[in-house]
């Protein structure tokens, strides 16, 4: 098979650093330009954002020109008329900036919270439809880190840190034109010292990259352990281990800190360099221009307009720095981001998919199948495995754990694909079929069932949104094992908490076994659907199974042999293969492996009952 991801997501932490090595001879801003298609979209906000951008820099420049004549005809030549048009046309410049500032804001805010809202849908779309071979060597709050916090950076960079980098470079090459203008010679000298203040930006500024990578990792194990913890919160305070995560924690958040304040330390250090070359450089032309304005070579007013323009361009560098370092946390988390769109899945649809024509009569075939799972490839699960079921067969597996009881359910709806060998519904490849025509054959029961947050009608209906109230209602009715749902607080719409926290183990299963009754399709699939239900509702649920599953082919994997003693054919699997098979008279009769664990399973109910009658 060949590997599932060629992104640097899951490369070894040495290919990892040699890939940064590489990334960090390209610009930052080509990082940043993937993002661009993303805005075709909303190019109308775009362009009159960057209007009003632009629009709100020239204002500010044209300060530096009104500040010259306010002085030179103002005041120099004490012209009341010419100080209060002065002064009026620099009310109306405030005015239009004001106007300007407010639709550049309100217009370049509004078009990132749609980049990143169709950036998040994009990469969540992407990521729920990778195969369960991602899921199974990636964390959890991975995933959601760069869902949550990248997307926030991402965001923040699109509505502030690019729009302040256009309007500095705006007012920074605006700056330099102005000050070439009025003074050639003291323009030059203030080139000289900005190339010189510069050059600290790109120095420091690859080690604030190299550091936001590190750090927006740390990060994402601070997310991944939050996530594990609260999911495991029973366990964890059930052994007394309260202490050990909270130390554990504290270490990845440490770890995180270090990173961050590493980071802040090079960053304060870069603007500190900057600020005092750049103001620095602004001393050294007070003192030239102030001797040129003494010998009469320029004017009070032309020197004080300079040194607008001079602070113009000296802040614009000190902001560039800064927006220096904020794009480099910004492509981090563009590469982050995109690492996960360019996950590839080995479990794919066909280019051509073949059509599956829908029947109720479906036959089932593994032909030779072998299959180890990617993470183990070492230990095979399922050596030339050939099983034939017929449609309306009640097939019961059974076997010791890690013998590829639940593997062959998890092949069937191809949350992975076999190595060797195939299966067929009805002589079809299931490779040649797309996973709606596939999966819309099986309803399946996983032993966790799963419950989402939300009501109980909500999980119900999961897979059937149209289907009434009063149709669950009815199937509730006719199914003892489901009653427990009248009598919670509000009946359906019981909000059943995160993961279904609220319900036991058992109600659980059974919303799970309902959300498989309104799926109806031909093929139930069960994997230890009953292991959490004591023996009274075990038996309403079996009851509700065989009722259920008349016309339909049943798939059990059960860990309790006294539920499947009445299935057509019941397979015992070992290392991967087929041990024994028959119905369960048939297997009792060999007196093998099947035998073994029927008594064993028999000696220890009896154990039980004799210890609940002491």
């Amino acid at each position: 098979m060949t590997k599932l991801f060629s992104s640097a997501l899951l490369k070894k932490p040495s290919e990892r650093n040699s890939t940064k090595k590489n990334a960090s001879k390209k610009l930052e801003m080509r990082k940043l330009l993937r993002l661009v298609p993303y805005f075709a979209p909303y190019k109308r906000e775009v362009f009159f954002a960057l209007l009003a951008l632009m629009i709100t820099a020239l204002m500010v420049l044209f300060f530096g020109k009104a500040i010259k004549y306010l002085i030179d005809f103002g005041f120099a030549k004490n012209s009341q008329f010419s100080l209060n048009l002065a002064l009026l046309i620099f009310v109306v410049a405030v005015g239009i900036m004001a106007v300007a500032g407010y639709y550049r804001s309100f217009l370049i805010n509004t078009a990132s919270e749609k980049v990143i809202a169709d950036l998040r849908k994009r990469v969540y779309d992407h990521v729920i439809r990778v195969s369960a071979e991602f899921f199974e060597i990636t964390k959890a709050g991975d995933v959601v880190s760069r869902l949550t916090l990248d997307t926030n950076i991402l965001y923040l960079a699109l509505s502030n840190t690019i729009s302040f980098l256009l309007r500095n470079l705006i007012l920074f090459f605006g700056g330099l034109c102005f000050l070439f203008f009025t003074s050639p010679k003291l323009s030059l000298i203030s080139l000289l010292l900005i190339i010189i203040a510069i050059m600290p930006i790109f120095i420091l500024g690859r080690l604030v990259k190299n550091l936001t990578h590190q750090s927006q990792n740390s990060l994402s194990l601070v997310s991944s352990h939050i996530e594990e913890s609260i999911n495991g919160i029973k366990t964890i305070q059930s052994y007394l281990c309260e202490d050990k995560e909270v130390k554990n924690f504290n270490n990845f958040v440490d770890g995180s800190l270090k990173f961050v304040i590493e980071k802040t330390r090079i960053k304060s250090l870069m603007v500190a360099m900057v600020i005092s070359l750049a103001f620095g450089s602004i001393a050294i032309i007070i003192l030239i221009g102030g001797h040129d304005v003494l010998s009469r070579k320029m004017t009070s007013g032309e020197l004080s307009s300079f040194l607008f323009y001079s602070i113009i361009s000296a802040t614009s560098l000190v902001a560039l720095s800064q927006i220096a370092g904020q794009l480099q946390s910004a492509s981090a988390s563009v590469e982050r981001i995109f690492e996960l769109l360019e996950i590839s899945s080995p479990v794919k649809q066909s280019l051509n998919c073949q059509q599956f024509i829908e029947s109720k009569n479906i036959t089932i075939n593994f032909n030779n199948v072998s299959f180890a799972y990617p993470s183990r490839k070492d230990l095979k699960i399922l050596h030339n495995f050939n099983l034939s079921i017929k449609n309306g067969q009640r097939i019961a597996i059974v076997g010791s754990s890690g013998s590829g009881k639940s593997t062959i359910l998890q092949l069937l709806l191809r949350f992975y694909d076999v190595d060797d060998g195939s299966i067929t519904l009805n002589s079809q490849d299931i490779r040649s079929l797309s996973f709606d025509d596939l999966r819309k054959n099986f309803a399946y029961i996983s032993q966790d069932c799963f419950i989402f947050s939300g009501s109980v009608l909500e999980n119900i209906a999961y897979a059937n949104k149209s289907i009434t109230n009063q149709q669950i209602e009815k199937i509730i009715e006719q199914n003892s094992a489901l009653h427990f749902i009248k009598n919670l607080p509000d009946g359906l719409n019981s909000f059943v908490g995160e993961k279904g926290i609220k319900l036991s183990g058992g109600e659980r299963q059974r919303i799970a076994i309902a959300r498989a009754i309104i799926k109806d399709s031909p093929i139930l699939l069960l994997d230890e659907a009953t292991s959490a239900l004591d023996n009274q509702n075990e038996k309403y649920i079996n009851q509700a199974i065989v009722e259920f599953g008349k016309d339909k082919t049943v798939i059990i994997i059960a860990h309790k042999l006294s539920s499947i003693i009445n299935a057509d054919t019941i397979i015992f699997l070992k290392d991967g293969e087929i041990a024994e098979s028959g119905s369960h008279h048939d297997l009792i009769g060999l007196k093998g492996l099947y035998q073994k664990m029927y008594e064993a399973e028999i000696r220890e109910e009896q154990q039980i009952l004799s210890a609940e009658n002491l």
